[in-house]
């Protein structure tokens, strides 16, 4: 709390208030207090080191042989002020008492009234008589004798106008606005000085308790000098209570820590044992005008940071938030890529949740993330989620998230769900066909009703989100099979996108091969340009049951078997990817494959979605086909077609 206190006879003390009032501005929690002066002679220690006392004289004196505390101000009498005094106690009298205490005020003030008192005497046309006063009784007696000796006017401080007025006299205030002005003005720079100084100090106290870090400030001495909490928790240091002042070699045991900083010198990153802990340690020696003058020494638990660590290598490597794909990174010019393509725009336009059916390595995610980027959603959340690589027994907290408490090793005040950062987004739900019964209830639930509610919570949280599914499992034979609930299933397919394999779009392969080698091998593009039209058959030829993922697996093998493309034959180049695509092949054959099961998943998907729409049609095929965005001929034809084996 700022304060200034003022000590003095009336109407000084009013004087000065009134001044202070003047320039108190934004200090708006000044306070301003009248103490007398014989409340602070008895109690001295009520003036605390941050207090600004204005006085006169006199107590000045006094206060200062009690060894009164805080910032105090004496009043001095400008000459100006005199003048002011004497030319107002002419019109009294032609004979003016000047009192003062201890010295007379025109032998101290010689420097500016040069002649003394003839000076005076002429100029104001008055006898100036001055008198002295030790104390206040010397000052009671000295105003008693000059009323009985018949002046009239006295010029003095607030104790003199008092005693003056007290007998009948003229007492005429010596301290004018000058006088006033300069003390207040002295006054209001200390305590601006302070309110900077207090700024800083809590400045400095916020930094070192919201600093991650523990950090010791010692001085030129090795004592503390600060030291926050964290440090105090790292280090053990909670029974010594106010380590202020304490030398660093009473309060920590000796160690590593000790002899680092006995050292003086910077220390960057040293890792050091103390108490059963792993510290990470930085010091920072002090230098004021080419001296040392102390050290700082900041300490971070070391499992503290491989926490973060993982934490931030978690959240750089996490793809969850981001759909970094568009169309346009879609490689194919073949007629089945065109029309998966041309179908994922135009579902992309819709809100409705899709279904992406597709074998393994055929760009299910890479559809999903072009379809989010290509809708209303593009600047909300994209939230990738695998549903086989996350444990069944944390599925539910990774979904829906959980509060505080909620189970053994729960994060303190809770986490939000996949699901609730999804909000506005879209949720890719990769592998859904894995996910149990259980599981797929609860999903349901937040599909129909748009909210999800966090383990330990009883209560929901509104979500708006797009949920974009894909599988390569048959998900109707499951249904059948009772594996995957039907309702459900009718949630997440109310769009189908069926993407082809690499098999059935051998047109893209040319490109295909231009693409990987561009951007993995763009030293190699030349080469690769001169026996494309070589290796094109050979790559058409194979059948690429992995589909891109193989396609990509073959091309790098490839590459490694070349080494450079300097002095490389086209018969070489084309006797490497043979060898490629042959280890494929031998580890492939041992693989029992059914080529047509995949095609029965497509067959199945197709029939029952197209009963589905010509059941809310009433039959109509046109409306049907319409609505599915095929012609009529082609609804029909998937209606009657067998399915095709190989």
């Amino acid at each position: 709390m700022l304060k200034i206190l003022v000590s003095g006879s009336s109407p000084l003390d009013e004087y000065v208030r009134t001044e202070i009032v003047k320039r108190k501005g934004n200090m708006k929690e000044l306070v301003v207090q009248t103490l007398e002066s014989i409340f602070i002679l008895k109690n001295p220690t009520y003036i605390t080191d941050d207090d600004v006392l204005i006085c006169g004289a006199m107590l000045f004196e006094q206060f200062k042989k009690l060894k009164v505390r805080g910032n105090i101000i004496p009043l001095r009498v400008q000459t100006n002020d005199f003048y002011k005094a004497l030319v107002e106690a002419s019109k009294f009298s032609n004979e003016v008492n000047v009192i003062n205490y201890q010295k007379e005020y025109i032998q101290t003030q010689r420097n500016y009234i040069n002649d003394g008192h003839d000076e005076l005497d002429h100029i104001f046309k008055i006898k100036v008589n001055q008198y002295t006063y030790r104390n206040k009784e010397e000052a009671y007696e000295l105003v008693r004798r000059l009323h009985e000796e018949g002046q009239k006017v006295v010029i003095g401080s607030g104790l003199v106008v008092r005693l003056a007025k007290k007998f009948g006299m003229e007492g005429i205030l010596w301290y004018g606005k000058e006088s006033v002005g300069l003390v207040v003005d002295i006054a209001f720079n200390i305590l601006t000085a302070k309110v900077a100084e207090q700024s800083n100090q809590k400045r400095q106290n916020y930094i070192l308790e919201n600093f991650r870090e523990g950090v010791i400030n010692l001085n030129v001495s090795a004592r503390v000098l600060s030291i926050n909490n964290h440090a105090i928790e790292l280090l053990g240091l909670s029974e010594y209570g106010d380590l202020s002042s304490q030398h660093i070699s009473e309060i920590v045991q000796e160690s590593e820590i000790l002899e680092v900083l006995s050292t003086n010198k910077v220390v960057k990153d040293i890792v050091v044992s103390y108490k059963k802990r792993t510290l990470l340690m930085n010091t920072l020696p002090i230098h004021v005008n080419g001296s040392y003058n102390g050290i700082v020494a900041i300490f971070s638990d070391a499992e503290t940071l491989q926490q973060q660590e993982n934490k931030i290598r978690r959240k750089m490597n996490y793809k969850a938030d981001i759909a970094k794909y568009q169309f346009s990174d879609i490689i194919g010019q073949s007629d089945q890529t065109i029309k998966v393509i041309n179908k994922a725009k135009k579902f992309a336009r819709s809100d409705s949740n899709v279904l992406i059916l597709g074998e393994s390595g055929t760009g299910k995610e890479l559809f999903a993330q072009s379809i989010h980027n290509e809708s209303k959603r593009r600047n909300h959340p994209f939230i990738a989620i695998n549903c086989a690589a996350i444990p069944e027994n944390l599925l539910e907290s990774e979904f829906f998230g959980y509060n505080d408490g909620a189970f053994t090793g729960a994060k303190k005040g809770g986490n939000p769900g996949l699901f609730e950062l999804a909000h506005n987004g879209t949720v890719f739900l990769d592998e859904i066909g894995e996910i149990s019964l259980s599981m797929q209830a609860k999903l349901l639930r937040v599909l129909q009703e748009n909210v999800v509610r966090r383990l330990g919570s009883s209560s929901t949280i509104p979500i708006n989100i797009r949920v974009i599914s894909a599988t390569n499992v048959n998900l109707i034979e499951e249904v059948k099979n009772g594996k995957f609930r039907m309702d459900l299933y009718y949630r997440i397919a109310v769009l189908n996108l069926f993407l082809p394999k690499l098999s059935n779009r051998k047109g893209d392969i040319p490109l295909l091969v231009k693409a990987f080698t561009a951007k993995n091998y763009p030293a190699f593009m030349p080469l690769i340009e001169e026996v494309l039209d070589d290796v094109v058959p050979l790559l058409e030829a194979h059948e690429w049951y992995g589909n891109i993922r193989e396609f990509e697996n073959t091309m790098e093998r490839m590459f490694a078997y070349i080494e450079t493309p300097q002095q490389v034959t086209k018969k070489e180049v084309f006797h490497h990817l043979r060898e490629a695509i042959e280890e494929n092949s031998l580890l492939l054959d041992e693989v029992n494959f059914d080529n047509s099961s995949y095609q029965e998943v497509i067959k199945d998907m197709e029939t029952s979605k197209i009963k589905e729409v010509l059941e809310k049609t009433n039959g109509n095929k046109k409306e049907a086909a319409e609505i599915l965005g095929i012609s009529r001929s082609t609804l029909w034809r998937k209606l009657n077609e067998p399915v095709k084996t190989k």
